[in-house]
């Protein structure tokens, strides 16, 4: 079959005179090889591989469910609203502290930025600026994504006042009020995954949470480690950190238990591009935390320390979304899940 505009349409079957595709999904590319002269546009079987694969049926091998599209600012964005949450939560702590306001106010910059930034990220994979304000039209308390649009929304709007209001009395309303939408911030992306048909993100909706929450924290200690800090602001973010990064493991032992529980489900975190980010993370995480552990204070140590959870964190987020990515392609894995 030989179509004279199939080299100008990233490898869609479309004429450009008579179709226009746009949209989230139009630079996908379809997953079959280029046609060459002389074959047939669908394969020939001597035997059908829905009947011959028992025990394990399937649509011919082919996906049932249509992969993420999320481009590369998505889980930008998910490290970025952790580390505004993880922020928004210290800062209200620390309000009001003298021996630590420099600390505090690093927090509040941070929350401003990750709220500011993050919009500007959604809307680079929606396409469209107006995308992200029409989310706003409307509120669903049953959607994870009004829920987290919203939750943006309101963060980026008192992270704003809470900057302006420094560390006045009156702040400490604000404060709290941050904290809890940086909470939400922190959360509400495992929830938005564990919210769909994805066969891995589906199955691990209970640990997902629990895990994006715990990596806000160490995210945040991390970016904090970083930072030239007095005696009392680099206690607080050690232990911070520590408590961080250990419930960052502990989350990612949990996620990977209940991806276990069915080895179809599991397989994207052991094996392909997907696992290797996976077990990277985990690594530069667990180095990390070795090296908050080490005792003194030296600048080396925490750029060291700061620098390899920071690498580890943002690579967790690729990985759920490769993995995720991968789970989507594999047929049997969605039939797992509906037993």
């Amino acid at each position: 079959m030989n179509l004279p505009w199939k080299r100008e349409t990233v490898g869609r079957e479309l004429n450009p005179q008579w179709t226009v595709l746009s949209g989230e999904g139009a630079g996908q590319k379809l997953r079959q090889p280029e046609l060459r002269k002389g074959t047939w546009p669908v394969p020939i079987w001597h035997q059908v591989p829905s009947v011959t694969a028992e025990p394990h049926p399937d649509y011919y091998r082919l996906p049932l469910l249509k992969e993420p599209v999320w481009i590369w600012s998505v889980p930008a964005y998910f490290y970025l609203g952790g580390v505004a949450g993880g922020s928004a939560v210290l800062a209200a702590v620390l309000h009001g502290l003298k021996s630590t306001e420099d600390l505090a106010a690093a927090c509040k910059m941070l929350a401003f930025l990750g709220t500011t930034v993050g919009p500007g990220l959604l809307t680079w994979d929606l396409g469209r600026k107006f995308r992200f304000i029409n989310m706003l039209r409307v509120f669903r308390p049953t959607s994870p994504m009004s829920i987290g649009s919203w939750s943006l929304a309101a963060t980026g709007l008192l992270a704003s006042l809470s900057l302006l209001q420094g560390e006045k009395p009156s702040g400490q309303i604000t404060g709290w009020g941050l904290a809890a939408g940086g909470l939400v911030l922190a959360g509400y992306t495992g929830v938005l995954l564990g919210n769909t048909a994805n066969p891995l993100w589906h199955e691990t909706r209970r640990g997902l949470p629990v895990l994006f929450v715990a990596s806000s924290l160490a995210s945040t200690a991390a970016v904090l480690e970083m930072l030239p800090l007095n005696n009392m602001e680099a206690g607080v973010v050690r232990q911070l950190g520590l408590m961080g990064k250990a419930a960052e493991l502990a989350a990612i032992a949990a996620v990977e238990g209940e991806a276990a529980r069915k080895p179809l489900v599991a397989q994207p975190l052991q094996k392909g591009r997907s696992s290797a980010l996976w077990r990277g993370a985990k690594a530069l995480i667990v180095a990390g935390m070795a090296v908050s552990l080490i005792p003194g204070r030296w600048r080396g140590k925490h750029l060291l320390g700061g620098g390899l959870t920071t690498v580890g964190s943002i690579m967790l987020r690729y990985a759920l979304l490769e993995a995720g990515k991968e789970s989507a392609r594999e047929p049997q894995a969605v039939f797992a899940v509906q037993k």
